[in-house]
């Protein structure tokens, strides 16, 4: 079986989730939008599992742990500290143009773009993931 789907599944499911994301954002339906972001949102958390198995597999046994804590900080720091911080500036600087709908529309610049982004670095990880792999400490 090829590792490399570890990182594929993630990029596959995030460019998926790119024009559902867009369309909940931009519906008027609340119901709609209710009932379209279920899928999204199951979608959006398949890499956690893949990224945590594909960083354990690339260190030594030992370090598993840190892995985990260094993946998660970063994780943390970024979507947590500098994606709400993102869209709020964002949904800012939209105010004067859009009004009440500056945050629909920061989001949907955001968080599209964001995961398009991720899914984008999942795709370029594949290319030397064997390699890295083959070169991991067991």
């Amino acid at each position: 079986r090829d590792k490399r789907w570890y990182l594929w599944v993630p990029a596959i499911v995030g460019f998926i989730g790119v024009p559902f994301f867009i369309t909940v954002f931009l519906t008027e339906s609340k119901y709609t939008a209710l009932i379209l972001s279920c899928i999204p949102g199951l979608l959006i958390n398949v890499y956690l599992g893949n990224s945590i198995a594909t960083a354990h597999a690339l260190v030594g046994a030992r370090m598993r742990a840190m892995a985990s804590a260094i993946l998660f900080f970063i994780l943390n720091l970024i979507g947590l500290g500098m994606g709400p911080s993102a869209v709020g500036f964002l949904s800012d600087y939209l105010e004067p143009t859009y009004g009440v709908e500056s945050l629909r529309y920061a989001m949907v610049f955001l968080i599209p773009a964001a995961l398009f982004w991720s899914s984008c670095h999942f795709v370029l990880a594949t290319r030397t993931l064997r390699e890295d792999l083959a070169n991991a400490p067991d």
